[in-house]
């Protein structure tokens, strides 16, 4: 009878450490090209947002079709996703903070998390704000600055990957 309630607790001991190891495992890692389809997915999706066209417009000018190596080890590549434009209306009837707050917003709404922004050095001509997605590893980056223009400027890359994936 004893041994079979130890027989049940480590099985159940057991049970619990496997299911607490397989919940804090990393998620496994994008590959190039499914990491640069959700780049160019979320990139659209939030040059499209409400929260980006409240703010101005823009245009997106590269779209992850290429392989880039800056910031990368050798051997690595990743890829990026660019669109600028400007405020809608005057540039003074804008608040680059509030402008760039739009668009972290319209990124969390798509599950990045804020990794960085301005608020530590406040200037009322220029707001940067940084999210990444902890799934996938994607950056982006949005900068609003009231001039000159372009006003808005957005980057998103990948991770770095081997250059053979």
């Amino acid at each position: 009878m004893r041994l079979r309630g130890r027989c049940v607790s480590v099985a159940a001991l057991l049970a619990c450490l496997a299911v607490m190891s397989a919940c804090s495992a990393e998620p496994e890692r994008p590959s190039l090209k499914a990491a640069a389809a959700q780049l160019v997915a979320d990139g659209e999706k939030l040059v499209a947002s409400r929260e980006l066209t409240a703010a101005g417009t823009v245009t997106v000018t590269e779209r992850a079709d290429q392989d880039g190596e800056l910031g990368c080890l050798k051997g690595q590549v990743q890829r990026f996703f660019r669109a600028q434009g400007d405020l809608a209306g005057s540039p003074s009837a804008h608040s680059a903070g509030n402008s760039a707050g739009l668009m972290l917003s319209a990124l969390r709404n798509l599950g990045y998390d804020k990794i960085m922004d301005s608020l530590d050095i406040r200037d009322e001509n220029l707001s940067v704000t940084l999210a990444q997605n902890p799934k996938t590893g994607i950056i982006f980056l949005v900068a609003v600055r009231r001039s000159p223009e372009p006003n808005i400027m957005i980057v998103g890359k990948t991770n770095c990957y081997e250059r053979s994936e």
